[in-house]
């Protein structure tokens, strides 16, 4: 290369850090509003921190030393983790799907919409913060689930060989690239896979060893 020609590109790579620091600023900026924040704004923040993290994760520019570009690689997938944890699960209102049936006495009855709860358990949610999101306490919320016939218990794991629970999460990894263990875990239970947070974990080193200093 050229003196002229490496000039050329050590000034194209200055351009993109700029306009990369500028996207990580806003991203900065959507994440600290959160959970006030509108969902297509979260969702442009994060196609635009994949593109700056495509982009570090392949230089080859010779003005930025391994551990410096190692470095802005780990911010950018930090950030990206908080905000796909938002868009993944996103902190759930109080008193979804529970009304309070009329009063014969004593303590008041609940009608809670236990499917909406499981919805919420099976994105990663832990029960006890799914019962205060339908504002009840975890004893009132277990007792509806027992007589509806549903269990909080976990389910069985799943049986599910590593070479094909890699499959399954490099799918995943595509499609959300800042997914920590949590995200990833919730997306499995979603297709019905139940495994435990150390193969999720595991797995995650094999299929996407890039994230595994991050998270």
């Amino acid at each position: 290369m050229t003196q002229r020609a490496s000039h050329s590109a050590g000034d194209a790579f200055q351009r993109f850090l700029r306009q990369a620091d500028k996207v990580v600023k806003d991203a900065r900026f959507v994440a600290d509003s959160m959970p006030n924040v509108e969902p297509f704004a979260v969702e442009r923040a994060l196609r635009r921190l994949k593109a700056v993290h495509d982009i570090l994760t392949g230089t080859q520019d010779p003005w930025l030393k391994p551990g410096e570009v190692r470095s802005l690689v780990d911010f950018v997938i930090s950030l990206g983790q908080e905000l796909e944890a938002f868009q993944a699960a996103g902190p759930p209102p109080r008193n979804i799907g529970t009304s309070t049936l009329p009063s014969t006495g004593g303590r008041p009855r609940y009608d809670l919409d236990l499917q909406q709860a499981i919805h919420l358990h099976d994105m990663g949610i832990p029960w006890l913060s799914v019962a205060d999101a339908l504002g009840v306490s975890r004893g009132t919320l277990n007792s509806h689930l027992k007589d509806a016939g549903l269990s909080s218990a976990r389910p069985q794991y799943t049986e599910i060989s590593d070479d094909d629970l890699d499959e399954k999460v490099a799918e995943i990894s595509m499609k959300h690239p800042f997914a920590g263990r949590t995200i990833v875990g919730g997306h499995l239970r979603s297709i019905d896979i139940h495994v435990s947070n150390e193969r999720v974990r595991e797995c995650l080193r094999r299929v996407d060893a890039l994230g595994t200093v991050a998270r």
